[in-house]
This record gives C-alpha cells, structure tokens and sequence, in this order.
C-alpha cells in the first residue's frame, strides 16, 4: 500500500511539488472538491499507527521487567483487566516527556533511527535462531524470504540517515550506549545495596496497593 502511494505521488507531481506539501498536492491534482479527504485518512492513518504503538512499546517494558531488565513493578497486571498498568504509564510519561522538544523534526530522527535500528537487531536474531536452532518450537513459521526483506528494509533505513544526518544518528547511538554501563552494573553484575533494594520493595508494595496490579501466573 505505501509502495504504491509513493509511486502515485512520483507520477503525478513534480519535484517542487513532492518538497513543499505532496499529500495535499496529490488529493487536489487527484480528487478536486474531495481533497479534504486526504487529511482525515493520514489523521486516522496515524491514530491506527500510534494505538498499536502503544499496544507494542508498554508490552516491551512488561517483558523486560519480567526477565529482570527493568523494576519489577513494570511486570505485574492489573488483577481484573489483565493489562500492564505500569508499564502503559510509563509509556504514557515518556511520551510526555518527548513531547516538551521544541523540535519535532530531531525527536522524529532520533527516535526512527533507534527503533529501525532496533527492529532490524531483532529480525537478524531471529533468523540467526531458524539457523542454529531449526527444531525450535515456533508458533508461526513463515518463509525466510519475509524477514530477509524485512532485514533488508531496516538495513536502508537505518544506514541512510547515518549518511544524510550523521550527528543527530551518532547522539541517538550515543543514547542507546548509555544503558550499556548501566546494565553491566545493575543487571548482569546486580550491584545493589541492600538499602536500595529494601526502598525498592516498599516502593513496589505501595505502588501495587494504588495501581491494583499483581505479577501473573507463569503457566506451566
């Protein structure tokens, strides 16, 4: 659907036209009184992309929490509806907090180069396991040609903004290298007082009380 939706837009405008404004461009050149239809579906376009974003991303920091990355507190659900209330919270204040940036166009930079860069970290795992571990039980197996090009897709975007913007990519490298030091000490090594952990605890307990959250069943 994007592939032909670009391909509409490089046939029908010129390149003055693609720089400036092309949707609306391409809605009054295609659809004349109807243009005003355009914006309404890249609003619903972006609504639908943003919901499973939040769907996916508050799950990410559940399960991280769940195999000891993150505080505890953000593995536990919420006892009657069964969803990560904290970690949707937390989703939610991070958002906040990207959203005080005056500039939108570097937030987008940054944040598209780590989560393609990411993306394609992951696929390239995955197919590393269909390689060394082929008996794995899988719940959906798909042909390797599918993450080959997905692969392939992350690779291009993430290598071209490495060329086009090589500062704003190297502070969003030097961003994700930061955690680095902090999960060798606090993860991997567990240096921990027991004056922090012992916080920690009450902390948890009190948040748990307020949020009605609770740590699932592991089934067996």
């Amino acid at each position: 659907m994007y592939t032909t939706m670009i391909c509409d837009l490089a046939l029908n405008l010129l390149i003055k036209e693609l720089k400036t404004c092309p949707d609306l461009t391409f809605a009054s050149k295609m659809f004349g009184v109807m243009a005003w239809i355009m914006p309404i579906f890249v609003g619903l376009s972006v609504f639908g992309g943003v919901n499973g974003l939040l769907f996916t991303s508050s799950r990410l920091f559940y399960v991280g929490a769940q195999e000891g990355h993150l505080p505890i507190l953000f593995g536990m659900i919420h006892y009657k509806r069964c969803t990560p209330t904290p970690s949707l919270i937390f989703t939610c204040a991070l958002s906040l907090v990207m959203l005080t940036t005056s500039d939108i166009y570097t937030l987008i930079n940054y944040f598209s180069f780590i989560q393609w860069l990411w993306v394609g970290v992951a696929i390239l795992g995955m197919m590393y396991l269909r390689w060394k571990k082929p008996d794995m039980s899988r719940p959906i197996k798909v042909s390797l040609a599918f993450p080959v090009s997905f692969f392939l897709c992350c690779v291009f975007l993430t290598v071209i903004p490495i060329y086009a913007q090589p500062v704003e990519t190297g502070i969003g490298l030097l961003i994700v290298l930061s955690g680095v030091p902090v999960y060798l000490a606090l993860i991997k090594n567990k240096k921990i007082s027991p004056a922090v952990s012992s916080i920690s605890a009450k902390i948890t307990t009190e948040l748990q009380k307020i949020l009605e959250v609770m740590t699932p069943e592991k089934e067996e």
